[in-house]
């Protein structure tokens, strides 16, 4: 691995400025430079190029998932005396090798299958009319705000088994678990937000004895009762399982939804005119995006040997962060990367989604709550148009790349 003077370019932080507004600057030089490049701040080497990224999605025994996503025990010693008395540390899917990981995944495979997905479509349709009826009046939105947000919060938290009237809550505490585990984040707030995690984990078990006296059909009752391929989880399992994937479900959705919309809208309404005269369109406008911007932007992984990767020996214990969004644009895979083709012949190759035995369980169901919300704006706004003078402005995120507002008129 080759070393160079560190640069405003070469030192990757997705949470400020450049990479905050633009990652794909670092994508490109280190694609180009050093497609597996160290990071000081995340203690990783960063994998930026498709089919390195391929080989070590694909090969689960030398690569292990172990530290997927940052756990947030890893926090300083305050933070840490403030989580005291939650469970222990227990198994998320997306950190979990084999054997363990099989069953756990079959929970999930039950819980976002084909037919879950099409019970929610009354509560998506609903939803979204019913936001659409909100802001309509005005005649100007903030589609991240007042309509992908509150829409995906409601969706996943119905498909979760959480009320209506309680989705508010679990976001405040999603968003806590999030900062929890960033590396990146200040530790100012965290303290806080660890102390109100002993809230959320005192909600997770009053719904898991109400399930378990009252099942339903949603993820919380599959966790507590179990099915038929497959047993109830163990309660630090069902915890971890239960708020893991509520984060994980809500932010990469929001972040296709207004990522693709953007993408429509822009070039002179191109894509936007095209969905109108054909809704057939949008699930390769949908995946043309995730190529694009996917919502992601990458897990960890680990080594369980002395591996050498693209000419480089990497000793047992390296850690390594797979850039999925940098391998969606490698121009070894794909034709002109930054521009826009729907019809591209091999745009479902794409990593948004991971690859391998991890793959996105929830696939199937985001590609559907984005694909419904913007169909009925197509159905409701058929005018809509960037607000005058919009720019795109990102979120500060390790995990996400999403839009902090889109503005639209109509």
């Amino acid at each position: 691995m080759r070393n160079s003077q560190p640069t405003e370019l070469t030192e990757f932080n997705p949470m400020v400025s450049p990479h905050r507004e633009n990652p794909h600057q670092f994508y490109t030089w280190s694609r180009a430079e050093q497609p597996i490049c160290y990071s000081p701040a995340l203690n990783a080497y960063m994998v930026t190029r498709y089919d390195d990224i391929k080989t070590i999605v694909d090969d689960p025994a030398t690569f292990s998932s172990a530290n997927a996503i940052p756990t947030m025990w890893t926090n300083p010693p305050e933070v840490l005396e403030a989580l005291g008395g939650l469970l222990p540390e227990a198994s998320t899917v997306v950190n979990t090798d084999e054997p363990e990981h099989g069953p756990l995944r079959q929970v999930l495979n039950h819980a976002f299958s084909g037919r879950r997905v099409r019970l929610q479509l009354p509560a998506m349709k609903q939803r979204a009319n019913e936001l659409i009826d909100a802001f309509h009046p005005g005649g100007r939105a903030d589609l991240v705000g007042q309509y992908s947000d509150p829409y995906v919060q409601l969706v996943v938290s119905l498909v979760f088994g959480i009320p209506r009237e309680h989705v508010d809550r679990v976001q405040a505490w999603t968003d806590d678990y999030m900062l929890l585990m960033n590396p990146l984040a200040p530790v100012d707030g965290k303290v806080e937000a660890a102390r109100r995690l002993h809230d959320y984990q005192a909600y997770v078990a009053a719904m898991a004895a109400d399930r378990r006296a009252n099942p339903r059909e949603d993820f919380m009752s599959d966790l507590v009762h179990g099915r038929e391929n497959f047993p109830p989880v163990s309660q630090g399992d069902l915890h971890y399982m239960f708020r893991g994937l509520r984060f994980a479900g809500h932010d990469t959705t929001r972040d296709l939804m207004t990522s693709a919309l953007l993408l429509m809208l822009g070039d002179g309404r191109r894509l936007w005119e095209t969905a109108l005269a054909n809704r057939a369109v949008l699930p390769r406008v949908i995946e043309e995006t995730l190529r694009r911007d996917a919502p992601h932007r990458g897990l960890m992984r680990i080594t369980t040997r002395e591996v050498v990767l693209n000419g480089n020996a990497l000793p047992k214990g390296t850690a390594l962060l797979l850039l999925f969004g940098s391998a969606n644009r490698d121009e070894s895979r794909f034709d002109d990367p930054d521009g826009v083709d729907i019809d591209r012949p091999n745009v479902r190759e794409h990593l948004a989604f991971g690859s391998g035995i991890h793959q996105c369980p929830g696939s199937q169901l985001a590609r559907t709550e984005v694909r419904v919300a913007i169909e009925t704006l197509l159905d409701r706004l058929p005018g809509l148009r960037l607000a005058e003078g919009y720019e795109p402005t990102y979120i500060a995120s390790y995990f996400f790349r999403g839009l902090e507002r889109l503005d639209v008129t109509w």
